[in-house]
């Protein structure tokens, strides 16, 4: 299932203001940015029990173009929303964006690679390792 206008219009109860083109754009633009930092099956020793499936995926997707969603609708509220109203919709607004935030947040470390990626500690024949002068200075002599 792909994520789409209406999944982000549900979650945040169909609010006044927030067109199509913007939820689309904002789709398209964090489906690439999970895609790219989602840990793959086979790359750093991940199996295909650890990678993260297509369902966590798009609830990272989702958490995170709500959020987009609620700044937008922040900025844009005295374009939208009668003044009388304005105060109950932006302290709502704020609420729901800390609220998504906090749950984007934790959906991206469940599928991305802690620290950006793996990493390797012993020397080889193209890289050195260590912390020794002689071991930084390039030496494979070092036993370091």
């Amino acid at each position: 299932m792909a994520v789409t206008t209406d999944n982000i219009r549900d979650l945040l109860n169909r609010p006044r203001g927030l067109n199509n083109g913007t939820i689309n754009e904002y789709i398209t633009i964090r489906t690439a940015e999970v895609n790219k930092k989602a840990r793959a099956a086979g790359l750093y020793g991940v199996g295909a029990d650890d990678a993260p499936t297509d369902a966590l995926k798009e609830s990272a997707i989702k958490f995170m173009v709500c959020v987009d969603c609620l700044r937008v609708l922040i900025d844009t509220i005295p374009a939208v929303v009668p003044e009388k109203e304005m105060g109950t919709s932006d302290i709502r607004f704020n609420r729901q964006l800390s609220s998504f935030e906090a749950s984007a947040n934790k959906a991206m470390g469940l599928i991305e690679e802690a620290g950006g990626s793996a990493f390797a500690v012993k020397k080889t024949a193209s890289r050195i390792s260590g912390t020794a002068p002689a071991a930084l200075a390039g030496s494979l002599d070092s036993e370091n």
